[in-house]
């Protein structure tokens, strides 16, 4: 059956398209992005260090507990430090930078759709990229991978805005060699070395290597290092071979080379997190992958080329690091989207028969089936770790679900516009409940935010703070202090706690129950537990007369 003739209109409107991906992404990516606290500890890190930057008026070098770090380049900085200039230092502007360029990603895909396969391809990629778990979630984050993997995006739009024009070419390759530079300012040489690989292998695939003649390799390479390289230069400069040891010596080669967590050292450990990350749609991928390879279009047999090369070098690169962590193939999630994307352009185009439509039917039932199971999951944990969420999860969770069922049922029924136009509205709508309810009670689990507070009412001007490693970054960037001391190991934290001042930690449960239940560590002295929330107490050496505590602790009571 045909696609119906609302979305044929639609698709004549290419200005309108546009507004309502960005309308429809913006409604994902910035709702409440004040409410839910920094998470610890990646986004507390970022933040911090941008606060450290702009406390100090130091542009270059990005600093942590009022040391330089080098563990990321600068660019995503800049933009944080850019919120924090426009709209103060806070939980909105340290992620609102993420949500403009999540935003950008989502149009980007669209264009990259259309001049690759069709303005229907493109724009159902834009709303599956906006709605996968992984990018809804990095879109509002104050973390990097959503800055690259939108940098990346559009190397190869205008990369292949380019090659397949008549005309612009020298402009378009140029802009693709900035954005590659911008890319290798944002997470280092991997911004570069990834899509190169990934242009070079669909170049040869599709016998086309005559065509780097035509690319302006010189000119794109001095651009690229016009761009890319005086920051690398400045660093050497000033910091020499300390900079050159940590960011390429460990945090480029170390880490690939060697596993920074026990967690993850297998091959397969992106196999889920790419299910996961692009659920819901991770339900049509292998009908996606199957209609790619059964193409007949030249055109379209070239793109798949480069979809399936863009998917494989990423995924297969960061399988073989012996580092692992979710967010590192987060720049395949495009491809995967435009991948999904074009299935939906030939289903609702033409409609599937036989075996085909059997296959899409399964895949439906199966797109339903994973928020389900993703809701049970998800109230399971929010059971045990963050109760207060659990009510309002469960009652959103079902309402969405619900949706998402009716969604189904009106793609089964052929009733394409209503569909796609109720799944849009509901997304939507489910922000505000996530944003303003579910997300700041977990928040205060994953943050450090309330902790600090408490913090702030208890310790008096001059006494020290300590913090386990996860908790320290936080607590500096809500108590606005760069001497925390880290305590995550136990002669640090026995030092600390045996001062004669009176000083404060914030650590797990757990770890502060260790001291005194494990004999070979030989630690006796009391403490005080002033708070609790979930697994992070504070604690302290010395308390007041009359003040109170939760709990004390010392060897003869240790629970």
């Amino acid at each position: 059956m045909a696609i119906d003739s609302k979305i044929m209109k639609l698709f004549e409107k290419e200005s309108l398209l546009i507004v309502i991906l960005v309308l429809f992404s913006a409604s994902l990516f910035v709702t409440g992005l004040s409410a839910m606290p920094l998470t610890d500890p990646d986004e507390v890190f970022y933040a911090e260090t941008a606060r450290e930057m702009l406390a100090r008026g130091q542009v270059l070098t990005p600093y942590i507990f009022g040391n330089p770090q080098f563990e990321k380049p600068p660019l995503y900085y800049w933009f944080v430090m850019l919120g924090f200039k426009i709209f103060g230092i806070n939980e909105f502007s340290a992620r609102i930078a993420s949500g403009i360029f999540g935003i950008f990603g989502v149009v980007g895909i669209y264009l990259l759709g259309k001049i690759l396969i069709n303005k229907r391809a493109g724009f159902f990629a834009g709303i599956m990229l906006a709605t996968s778990i992984k990018y809804l979630a990095l879109s509002r984050a104050c973390v990097t991978d959503i800055l690259l993997c939108v940098l990346i995006l559009y190397a190869f739009l205008f990369f292949f805005y380019a090659y397949l024009s008549e005309s612009g070419k020298l402009k378009r390759y140029l802009l693709s060699s900035v954005f590659l530079a911008l890319a290798v300012l944002t997470k280092g040489p991997i911004g570069i070395f990834l899509p190169v690989v990934i242009i070079g292998i669909y170049l040869i695939f599709v016998k086309e290597l005559k065509k780097l003649k035509e690319i302006p390799v010189l000119r794109g390479a001095m651009l690229f290092l016009a761009v890319a390289l005086p920051w690398y230069l400045l660093m050497y400069k000033v910091h020499g071979k300390e900079f050159i040891d940590v960011f390429f010596g460990f945090h480029n080669i170390v880490r690939f080379l060697k596993p920074e967590h026990r967690l993850g050292d297998v091959f397969y450990y992106y196999v889920p997190i790419l299910i996961g990350g692009f659920s819901p749609w991770a339900a049509f991928l292998p009908l996606g992958i199957w209609q790619a390879f059964r193409e007949k279009n030249e055109k379209l047999k070239k793109t798949n080329i480069f979809l399936i090369s863009w998917f494989l070098v990423i995924f297969v690169f960061f399988s073989f690091s012996r580092t692992k962590l979710p967010t590192y193939i987060f720049p395949l999630y495009p491809a995967l989207a435009l991948l999904t994307g074009r299935l939906f352009d030939v289903f609702l185009d033409k409609g599937f028969t036989g075996k085909q439509e059997k296959a899409m039917n399964i895949s439906l039932y199966l797109f339903l089936a994973l928020p389900i199971g993703g809701l049970i999951g998800l109230c399971i944990v929010a059971n045990k770790k963050y109760p207060a969420a659990i009510t309002p999860l469960f009652i959103a969770g079902i309402a969405f679900v619900l949706a998402m069922a009716f969604f189904v049922t009106a793609l089964l029924k052929r009733k394409y516009t209503k569909g796609i136009i109720f799944y849009m509205m509901s997304f939507a709508i489910f922000m505000f409940p996530l944003s303003y309810i579910i997300l700041p009670e977990i928040g205060k689990y994953e943050s450090s935010k309330h902790v600090s507070k408490k913090l702030l009412e208890f310790a008096k001007p001059g006494e020290e703070l300590g913090a386990e490693t996860r908790y320290r970054r936080g607590v500096a960037f809500y108590m606005k202090k760069e001497d925390v001391l880290d305590v995550h190991r136990h002669h640090i934290i026995t030092e600390f706690l045996l001062r004669k001042q009176r000083v404060w930690c914030v650590v797990k449960d757990k770890n502060h129950i260790q001291l005194y239940t494990d004999s070979t560590k030989g630690y006796d002295n009391p403490t005080y537990v002033m708070y609790k929330i979930g697994k992070k107490v504070i604690v302290t050496n010395k308390v007041s007369p009359g003040e109170k505590f939760l709990k004390l602790r010392s060897i003869n009571d240790p629970y």
